[in-house]
C-alpha cells in the first residue's frame, strides 16, 4: 500500500493526538483564533508584509511551484492534486533556496521559537481543497494572506464555521476539524502558512517535540519536490 510522504507512525500519531487534543479542550476547542495571544512573534513578520509580498509575487515570476499531486500523491489524491505549494522550511529543515526565493519568510521560520514549518500556499482559479482534516494535532496553522480576489474571495469552512481571506489579514485554525476551501473566483488566493507548536502543558509539549523529530526524515524530500526536482 502506497504512503504519504508526510503523514507516518499511524498508531502512534493516533495515540498522541488524542492525547495532545484532551490537553488542548477537546472539542470545545477554538476552530478559529487570532494569532496574536497565541504566537504573538508574527507581528514582526506582518510588519514586514510588503516585503513578503515583493518576495512572493517575483518567486511566482520566476518559479511554478510544485502541485501538491507531485510532492505527496497520496495526500493529494484525497485533497487536492493542483494545489501548489512551496515550503521553505520543514521540520526545522531549511530550503536552501529560500535564502534567494523567500528570505523574509526563511528567515523567520529559522529564528523564531515554536515553528515547525513555513511555506506559500497557491490555490489557484477552479482548485478546490476536499474536505479533509490535518493529520497531525501538535501543530496549530497560521494564514498571513499575500494577495486574494477582490471579487468572489475564496473561504475555508472549518467544522461548521467560515472564514474569507483579506490581503494582510491573518488567522490561526486549527486544521485536525474537518476543513475545506473553494476558489471560484478568477485569480489565485496566495497566502503564508506558519505550522507553530500547539500550546500544551510541560508533559505533553515534551511529547509533541520527541514526535516532531521522528518526523523531520520526511523534510528534505518535501522540500526538494516543492523545488520541482523529481
Amino acid at each position: 500500500m502506497a504512503k504519504s510522504i508526510s503523514v507516518d507512525h499511524a498508531l502512534v500519531r493516533k495515540a498522541a493526538n488524542k492525547y495532545f487534543l484532551r490537553s488542548y479542550g477537546g472539542d470545545r476547542r477554538p476552530r478559529f483564533t487570532s494569532p496574536y495571544p497565541l504566537f504573538p512573534a508574527v507581528r514582526e513578520l506582518e510588519a514586514k508584509l510588503p516585503q513578503l509580498q515583493a518576495e512572493i509575487e517575483e518567486l511566482m515570476k520566476q518559479r511554478e511551484l510544485g502541485r501538491y499531486e507531485d510532492i505527496d500523491p497520496v495526500r493529494a489524491a484525497q485533497i487536492s492534486k493542483d494545489w501548489r505549494l512551496y515550503y521553505a522550511y520543514v521540520l526545522g529543515v531549511p530550503n536552501e533556496a529560500a535564502r534567494k526565493d523567500t528570505p523574509t519568510l526563511l528567515e523567520f521560520a529559522e529564528k523564531t521559537p515554536g515553528v515547525v514549518s513555513a511555506m506559500v500556499s497557491v490555490l489557484e482559479p477552479g482548485v478546490n481543497l476536499d474536505p479533509h482534516a490535518g493529520p497531525y494535532a501538535g501543530i496549530l496553522r497560521y494564514h498571513l494572506c499575500i494577495s486574494t480576489p477582490e471579487k468572489n474571495p475564496p473561504r475555508i469552512r472549518v467544522d461548521q464555521e467560515y472564514y474569507t481571506w483579506k490581503a494582510g489579514e491573518s488567522i490561526v485554525l486549527d486544521d485536525t476539524f474537518e476543513h475545506e476551501v473553494r476558489n471560484e473566483a478568477d485569480e489565485p488566493r496566495v497566502v503564508i502558512i506558519i505550522d507553530f507548536r500547539r500550546p500544551l502543558g510541560p508533559l505533553a509539549d515534551s511529547v509533541n517535540r520527541w514526535f516532531l523529530r521522528t518526523k523531520r526524515e520526511a523534510s528534505s524530500k518535501m522540500i526538494q519536490l516543492s523545488n520541482g526536482d523529481y
